[in-house]
């Protein structure tokens, strides 16, 4: 069974690093209780990784108005460490921001993960979050491929980035295409685009040639999801799996909710070649969108 999460974003989750954890174990529970002793996949929406910059946070920082004001207050607490990446690597506040706490925001994020991956006896697509590059000063938005035992057996990075995740906004950095590979598992090669990648022929082009099987496309709209937005959204995995046939399933988890200002909108799918095996039936609210059968 594949199971696609509409994961709705609540500030409570990620106060602290417990209540992160047992968000994605509840969701993860309630799917395998749904799916009972078959295989399990589960997939995860963009940049649900990211906001664990903020567990553990001090309770001024939750106490902002905007997410802008809030990331200004974190980044003070963290002076010390920040003004050390600014100095020694020449890399702009928010960058410093991601070095300074990237041990923990990875501990926390994929260690939640890996828990309900061995518990739940699942294959796990994490999602992404914004994560550092070995010792490197590079923060790329990563997409972690977790095995039933509790490996992370793959990485994948955001070729390409949009306009949040540039310069003038979480200040990640684009991924090489040839950093771009597929994972066999028991469902078939999964190939990871991570939302805007899977606009892109190239990516598309990359993952066909690796024998995908099955096209993930973790997304995180951070914009209304009107009418123009939902006909442009089939230039993604709609149009390379039911239109194109480049792959024989799609899996489109999408984030949806709000931190402060910043609010997510989206319709999760999976799509065969026929179209929609199954959507979300809403924009705004959390919803798991389940694939049973084998994948033909």
């Amino acid at each position: 069974m594949i199971a696609c999460v509409q994961m709705k974003l609540q500030p409570q989750d990620y106060r602290t690093e417990q209540s992160f954890t047992a968000r994605i174990m509840q969701i993860c529970a309630g799917i395998r209780e749904q799916s009972g002793d078959e295989q399990l996949l589960i997939v995860f929406p963009e940049h649900i990784g990211t906001f664990c910059i903020l567990c553990n946070a001090p309770e001024r920082v939750w106490s902002q108005t905007s997410f802008a004001q809030a990331s200004k207050v974190l980044l003070l607490h963290h002076v010390p460490k920040v003004a050390h990446h600014m100095l020694m690597q020449r890399v702009s506040p928010v960058r410093a921001l991601f070095l300074a706490r990237s041990k923990e925001l990875e501990r926390i994020y994929l260690s939640a993960f890996i828990q309900a991956a061995r518990k739940y006896e699942a294959w796990i697509v994490a999602g992404s979050a914004a994560l550092r590059w070995g010792q490197t000063s590079r923060i790329f938005n990563t997409s972690p491929v977790i095995s039933p035992t509790g490996h992370v057996l793959y990485r994948q990075h955001k070729v390409n980035l949009v306009e949040m995740e540039g310069k003038g906004g979480l200040d990640l950095e684009p991924a090489p295409l040839n950093y771009v590979s597929a994972v066999q598992t028991p469902f078939g090669n999964l190939g990871v685009a991570i939302c805007l990648d899977a606009f892109h022929t190239e990516v598309r082009d990359r993952l066909a040639d690796l024998g995908t099987d099955i096209f993930i496309q973790p997304s995180a709209n951070n914009g209304p999801w009107n009418d123009w937005q939902q006909e442009d959204w089939l230039r993604s995995s709609f149009a390379a799996v039911a239109k194109h046939k480049e792959f024989s399933l799609a899996v489109n988890p999408m984030l949806v909710g709000r931190l402060w200002d910043v609010e997510f909108e989206g319709q999760s799918s999976i799509i065969d070649h026929k179209g929609y095996v199954v959507r979300a039936n809403t924009h705004t609210e959390e919803e798991i969108l389940f694939r049973k059968g084998p994948v033909s």
